[in-house]
């Protein structure tokens, strides 16, 4: 007996947003492949989508390649970061990444976060939040 670990796109968020300091927001309403939210766009270091999740669930966010489905060059990536919804309090930081796991907080939404090394980085990439789930098989039958 093995385990296998089976990932659960979150379908529940809303559009990739930039958030600058007193600047305009930016909203992308375009969908990559496998869940994701993107391209991203230029211009911007930090980019982020907003994820409703299950309190004390295991989840994943991600700054995949710009189709959505692959984990993007994480030597762009200066650090992902989880925080509720209005940036208030961090649940998951960390840097030099493409992939940041967390436990939902009883808040029960966060926000997945991406801050690229350049604002011309952007376009490279999309964000994803997924559950992550174990199961036992069988690989001999």
């Amino acid at each position: 007996m093995g385990t296998a670990l089976a990932a659960t796109v979150n379908n529940n968020v809303t559009p990739a947003v930039y958030s600058g300091d007193g600047e305009e927001p930016i909203v992308l309403t375009s969908q990559s492949g496998c869940g994701s939210v993107g391209p991203l766009g230029p211009g911007h270091y930090k980019w982020y989508i907003v994820v409703s999740c299950n309190p004390g669930s295991s989840y994943t966010c991600q700054a995949t390649d710009a189709s959505g489905c692959v984990p993007g060059d994480a030597k762009h990536i200066g650090s992902m970061e989880v925080d509720d919804p209005n940036d208030t309090f961090q649940v998951a930081f960390k840097r030099n990444t493409n992939t940041l796991p967390f436990v939902c907080p009883s808040v029960g939404q966060i926000r997945c976060e991406a801050n690229f090394n350049d604002n011309y980085d952007g376009p490279n990439y999309s964000l994803r939040d997924f559950q992550e789930s174990y199961f036992w098989f069988n690989p001999g039958k």
